[in-house]
């Protein structure tokens, strides 16, 4: 007999006592309270859907009418962050009001909720079903509760997941307008640029026009090439300052103050064309992650400031899971959210950033069937309720015969006419007339067997080197150059709570191409509430 439990944090706020209390007979009239102030108070709810009690005696009663409805899925697109997020409204029975004085004195607006999922067992010698020890119950969900919404004899909390994290602004600081480092008129309301990680000709933002100050990023920057119109030669590297504006820097050169309060240059002469750099950024704490998804977890803690404590155990500060070097630089023209910025900086890597079941965020790369491991559940018509085919992406069906992905990202594209230096070197022209340059991977033979194969457009990416790229390109054409199949197969709960997502399993059921055990992919989960089995949907 499986039941699920639901723990609500929720907060008594602070309780303000009166600045000076009457006098009779304890204490003078009008001197001040020596009772202290009621500090906020953290309290847990704990409900249930059919009753429970933990070896502590600590009663769960079964006021829980709808648990959750929960979707966690991995990404198919190659450009996308991954998988649509759609935890649903936990809904509370409130009969004859019972709950009213908690809805009317408690907040719960964005605060911990987790739900676990355990089994009952039968104790044959006094024929009566025992509730397991709360160590055994096994996490369904971990996130947060919005604010109450209260109905005529229930309540209800929506359900948010760690990605909601992202839906914010990334915070940024702004220019002024008042001159020097904050910025002149032209700048003022502007959001500073921010440089992480590996980028290729970029466009610093011109911040004093009067004294020729441009401005990298807001934390340290080094700068590996300055060009002005595309030419490397003309203005020479002057040195690097602790005051930009102590002394002018010499005709034809350049000054750097770096620091962890930003990147800024100052020319000593106006330039003629546009100045852009080549750089590699870094953090304001000074931590520098050069590959991808180093960069990415240290900007969700950094630069979003996302809680440490949402960061999976299983994700490290330096990831073997994609060893490219790369990065990415915002110029400040527009506001990004954390969502935008993580899905430009895993563009293309077929990497997913997907809510755990105990609340943290992990990434998860899709892998190859056929190489995903040893299988961790078997699928056969013991555990197959239902199966059904699902369609995949227009652009992955059929397969795809070519796959580019773009590397070394030109962040600011010149081309040759009035805006080129008339000395710039014909290859860095050419590196700078295109956005990005691209490595492929192809297959004829899919071209010939394929009236209208599938071929991608050229994946814009965050990372620096080809020989990454060419890796990336052919890891799509081992996954993607091939009909590949997805399966929704339901099973029992407690039978997917032994895989997650990414995992591998191997699919047999009555159907084509799965009549004998082939390797599968968990691709996502739907739990509901309403029913008793989960459905997986499997890459095959």
């Amino acid at each position: 007999m499986r039941f699920r439990t639901i723990e609500m944090d929720i907060v008594l706020p602070t309780v303000i006592q009166p600045a000076a209390v009457p006098g009779w007979g304890d204490a003078p009239w009008g001197a001040l309270t020596q009772l202290p102030d009621d500090p906020e108070s953290l309290e847990t709810l704990r409900y249930s859907d059919a009753g429970y009690v933990d070896e502590n005696h600590v009663p769960y009663p079964p006021y829980v009418t709808q648990a959750l409805d929960l979707t966690r899925s991995l990404t198919l697109s190659a450009d996308a962050l991954g998988g649509s997020f759609s935890i649903g409204i936990l809904t509370l029975a409130n009969p004859d009001g019972v709950l009213d004085g908690l809805l009317q004195t408690r907040v719960n607006d964005h605060l911990p909720v987790r739900i676990r999922e355990g089994t009952r067992l039968w104790d044959g010698a006094r024929q009566i079903w025992t509730d397991p020890v709360s160590s055994n119950l096994s996490p369904v969900f971990s996130g947060l509760g919005k604010n109450w919404q209260p109905g005529l004899n229930s309540v209800s909390i929506t359900l948010l997941d760690a990605t909601y994290w992202l839906d914010g602004t990334m915070p940024v600081s702004i220019y002024g307008g008042t001159g020097r480092l904050d910025g002149d008129s032209n700048v003022s309301g502007r959001n500073i640029p921010r440089l992480r990680g590996r980028v290729c000709n970029i466009s610093p933002v011109l911040i004093d026009s009067a004294n020729y100050v441009y401005q990298l990023s807001d934390g340290p920057v080094s700068i590996t090439a300055l060009y002005e119109g595309g030419f490397g030669g003309g203005i020479a590297f002057g040195g690097t300052v602790t005051d930009l504006y102590a002394v002018s820097p010499a005709p034809g050169t350049y000054t750097v103050l770096s620091s962890s309060a930003g990147t800024w240059i100052r020319l000593g002469t106006k330039p003629v064309y546009g100045i852009t750099v080549d750089a590699v950024g870094r953090f304001r704490s000074g931590a520098s992650p050069e590959n991808v998804l180093d960069v990415l977890r240290q900007l969700l803690i950094e630069d979003l400031v996302l809680p440490a404590t949402y960061i999976d155990a299983a994700w490290p500060a330096f990831s073997d899971l994609a060893p490219y070097w790369g990065g990415w630089y915002w110029d400040g023209s527009d506001s990004v959210t954390g969502r935008q910025a993580v899905t430009t900086l895993l563009s293309g890597l077929g990497i997913s950033l997907v809510p755990t079941r105990t609340g943290t965020l992990r990434p998860i790369r899709l892998r190859d069937p056929a190489e995903a491991g040893a299988p961790l559940l078997t699928l056969t018509t013991d555990l197959i309720s239902a199966i059904s085919p699902v369609a995949l992406d227009s652009s992955l069906d059929p397969p795809t015969w070519r796959w580019r992905t773009g590397w070394q990202h030109v962040f600011t594209v010149q081309t040759s006419g009035s805006g080129l230096h008339p000395q710039a070197a014909s290859d860095r022209q050419s590196l700078i007339a295109e956005s990005d340059r691209g490595a492929v991977w192809f297959d004829t033979a899919i071209k010939a067997s394929w009236r209208v194969p599938g071929d991608p457009a050229l994946i814009t990416t965050a990372l620096a080197n080809q020989a990454d790229a060419q890796a990336i390109a052919n890891w799509h054409g081992a996954v993607w150059g091939r009909c590949r199949h997805l399966w929704a197969v339901d099973v029992p709960q407690s039978a997917a709570l032994a895989v997650d997502l990414g995992d591998p399993v191997l699919l047999q059921a009555p159907v084509p191409g799965a009549k004998t055990a082939v390797p599968g992919v968990v691709i996502s989960e739907h739990v509901s509430s309403s029913s008793t089995t989960t459905t997986l949907t499997i890459l095959v």
